[in-house]
């Protein structure tokens, strides 16, 4: 499973795997898996949480019977925010919302 960042389908998307998307959209402050915002809105979020330097100090893979999670490497929160910024830029030039989801 998987979360997908997008300019209203256009540009190009940002996937995540839902437990690294949980993280990101909380620091975001966001509390569902899905939704849109505008992308001027989408952008400040991204900003503030880019200058709160937000430490990622990962997460180590681990299996429990058949489920596997895959971890999350040092630093992850912040490139995935960078993309994001990148993301809401395109949207907001292009007039489009950003969808989550």
């Amino acid at each position: 499973m998987s979360v997908t960042f997008t300019a209203e389908l256009a540009g190009e998307p940002v996937d995540m795997a839902n437990s690294n998307a949980a993280r990101v959209l909380d620091t975001l402050g966001y509390s569902e898996p899905y939704g849109d915002e505008d992308a001027r809105l989408f952008l400040g979020r991204v900003l503030i949480a880019l200058a709160l330097d937000p430490e990622d100090a990962g997460r180590p893979a681990f299996t429990d019977g058949r489920f596997t999670d895959c971890g999350r490497p040092q630093g992850y929160t912040e490139s995935r925010l960078h993309e994001l910024r990148e993301l809401a830029e395109y949207a907001q030039v292009q007039g489009l919302r950003i969808t989550w989801g």
